[in-house]
């Protein structure tokens, strides 16, 4: 008899293997198996138990043995093969690093188990379902499966929410419970929240464990002495004995997209499968749900419950103002925000000032009536760059359309344009000239590169009191917890709207509630624009998420983009203009299946990145709008099979979250 393993490789492959006799009853898919892989024992998967003769061994000089089974039955109650395979079909990766994250961190032997006592300590009581969400807790304490989606007001609410949520779901007896996080500064608080009802079986998992804490966590999931365990992005692929319940806190967050290696995967998509194989509940929460779920609940496929109130913060809501910047020309910080920062910063309070994301992003305006230049194919404003001769040039960074700028103002006449953008560093000497006396702190991009501990220090010393204006970037807001703000502005509101990402106008609004609901009563939110008539805006008098997440579902319609599509980056870089050229159009004529069948799809591009005209090295991509999971995934097959070419490096990337 054969085994067909597959190994954690960058392979498109697997291997068979003889099995020893005394191993040919025992081997059975899903367990792991010790076997000789080049010059080395390699920790592989049974995929197949099947005799020779059904084995096409065509490629195999010889057949080498397995050395022995490491599990007496497979680790995961599911299928993890299939989501493997679902996982290579889905992002590009090879199926055997998507089936190697289940396993990665598998221990070779468990550790021993913990003593039964701290197993069946007494728990508190159940707490009482959260105001408004009675229905939910009552399906999830009948153990009724499927995917929900749960809109919190605020992120402070977690830690009264979740508890009772768990408790619900977990009644019965050995049922257990994953809560994964995007931040791993998140998990003491939620484990301090949980553990009063799950005494000594609230199990975390997350880098910074030691290997010895990793191995009691996964084994703690594994044999179910873990009732609950809170983790970070991997804790997707935990092993769970019997896995009722689980939920994702802030289901938006970018960071449960893994692009920075192989196997690429979504977090919440590879959740939301598992729980459906296992016929687990599974709850998406956040304040702000992305749009593709958002839709999702819209359509049916998600059941959505709201947590009633803006949260623990008491008093009448902020105001938002929106300042139209044609009316303040020239200023980077326009006249109300900087008379209102000069009193906050007098009387004691605390300022936060947003700019724009990291990079620079300039637009050109109309210096008479502020008019931007758009998109009429995909909707953004376009971006200023220069091209090869030095010239001037507008370009959408969404879908790479060029025009040359306009020499008259269509909405005025006027002829004079002016650059506008402003980035945390000119933020922060605009606001050193305007109080010349406060304490200033920046956190961005910078501070992030340059060591953790600076990164806390400017957040935990503007949180105590420290530092009376914070300037960074939106990064800053999910990490400030809830400072009692009296002023938040964001002083670049243009650079998140005119974005090369389809995402722009999500974001953007997920942003500037963030910040408001770090406001006490009595705060004040700005927000400077030169698209003071853009939608998004329309929805922040009352920060009604609802109502912007539908009008932005119907945009998302209207331009074809996901919850309606699946999008796949396809980018070239070389230094021969020529050979990019060429395998653009190798890759062009790969794609000529799209759109065929009138599903329509299609696709953008190319885009050239900013500034490449001051550089030898070339890069550009499309988007491939795919209108089917199965068009996506032939997608992304034809793309990596396409013909090498020499100096030309291709980066294939399904579901991106990055752009320019």
């Amino acid at each position: 008899m054969l085994a067909e393993l597959s190994f954690p490789i960058p392979l498109r492959r697997t291997f068979y293997y003889q099995l020893p006799e005394e191993l040919e009853l025992s081997a059975a898919p899903g367990l792991r198996a010790l076997a000789p892989l080049g010059r080395r024992e390699a920790v592989g998967v049974v995929l197949r138990v099947l005799p020779e003769k059904d084995a096409d061994l065509s490629g195999f000089k010889e057949l080498k043995s397995v050395t022995r089974l490491l599990d007496e039955v497979p680790l995961f109650p599911e299928d993890a093969p299939a989501l493997a395979s679902w996982m290579s079909a889905s992002w590009g990766s090879p199926q055997g690093l998507c089936l190697g994250a289940f396993y990665a961190h598998a221990p070779r032997e468990l550790p021993p188990a913990l003593p039964d006592q701290a197993l069946t300590a007494p728990a508190a009581p159940a707490p009482a379902a959260p105001e408004g969400l009675g229905a939910l807790a009552a399906r999830l304490a009948a153990g009724e499966p499927g995917p929900c989606l749960l809109r919190l007001p605020a992120l402070e609410l977690r830690e009264s929410i979740y508890p009772a949520l768990f408790a619900a779901a977990l009644k019965k007896e050995g049922s257990q419970g994953l809560l994964l996080v995007p931040d791993l500064n998140f998990i003491p608080p939620l484990a301090a929240a949980l553990e009063p009802f799950f005494p000594g079986r609230v199990g975390q998992w997350h880098a910074r464990l030691t290997p010895k804490r990793r191995a009691e966590a996964w084994a703690g999931a594994l044999r179910g002495a873990s009732a609950v365990t809170i983790a970070t992005r991997t804790g997707v692929f935990l092993p769970f004995k019997d896995l009722r319940f689980a939920l994702l806190d802030g289901e938006h967050e970018e960071v449960y997209k893994q692009e920075e290696a192989e196997p690429f995967y979504h977090a919440r998509e590879v959740l939301l499968r598992r729980t459906a194989a296992l016929k687990a509940a599974c709850v998406l929460a956040s304040p702000c749900p992305s749009i593709e779920s958002w839709g999702a609940a819209a359509s049916g496929g998600l059941a959505r419950y709201e947590a009633p109130g803006r949260g623990p913060l008491a008093g009448p809501a902020p105001d938002v103002r929106v300042l139209d910047m044609a009316d303040y020309p020239g200023e980077v910080i326009a006249r109300p925000i900087a008379d209102r920062l000069r009193a906050v910063v007098a009387s004691g309070s605390q300022a936060l000032i947003i700019a724009g994301r990291k990079g620079y992003a300039s637009r050109l305006f109309c210096a008479n009536c502020g008019w931007m230049k758009r998109c009429p194919d995909c909707g953004p404003g376009m971006t200023l760059v220069k091209d090869a001769g030095g010239g001037r040039l507008l370009l959408c960074r969404r879908c790479g359309r060029r025009e040359p700028p306009p020499q008259v103002c269509p909405q005025c006449g006027g002829r004079v344009f002016r650059d506008y953008g402003s980035g945390t560093q000119k933020a922060q000497e605009a606001v050193a000239r305007l109080c010349p006396s406060a304490r200033i702190a920046r956190f961005d991009g910078d501070v992030l590169r340059g060591s953790l501990k600076a990164m806390r220090a400017a957040l935990d010393g503007f949180a105590g009191g420290e530092a009376d204006v914070l300037v960074g970037t939106r990064i800053a807001l999910r990490e400030l917890g809830a400072p009692r703000l009296a002023l938040a502005a964001f002083i670049d509101a243009d650079s998140e709207l005119s974005g090369a990402d389809f995402r722009a106008s999500e974001k953007a609004y997920r942003g500037f509630y963030s910040a408001w609901r770090l406001l006490g009563a009595g705060g004040e939110l700005f927000i400077q624009t030169r698209e003071s008539g853009h939608y998004v805006f329309s929805r922040l008098a009352e920060m009604d998420y609802p109502s912007f997440a539908d009008g932005e579902l119907a945009a998302r319609k209207e331009f074809f983009y996901p919850p309606f599509c699946r999008i796949v980056k396809v980018r070239f870089a070389s230094y021969d203009a020529g050979a990019l050229e060429a395998a653009e159009s190798d890759f062009l004529r790969a794609m000529e299946f799209l759109g065929a069948a009138g599903d329509g799809s299609e696709i953008l591009g190319p885009v050239t990145q900013p500034g490449q005209e001051r550089r030898k090295f070339l890069s550009e991509y499309y988007l491939v709008k795919a209108a089917t999971a199965r068009a996506s995934a032939l997608c992304l097959e034809k793309a990596r099979l396409l013909p090498p070419r020499p100096g030309v490096k291709y980066f294939v990337e399904a579901d991106p979250h990055a752009f320019l």
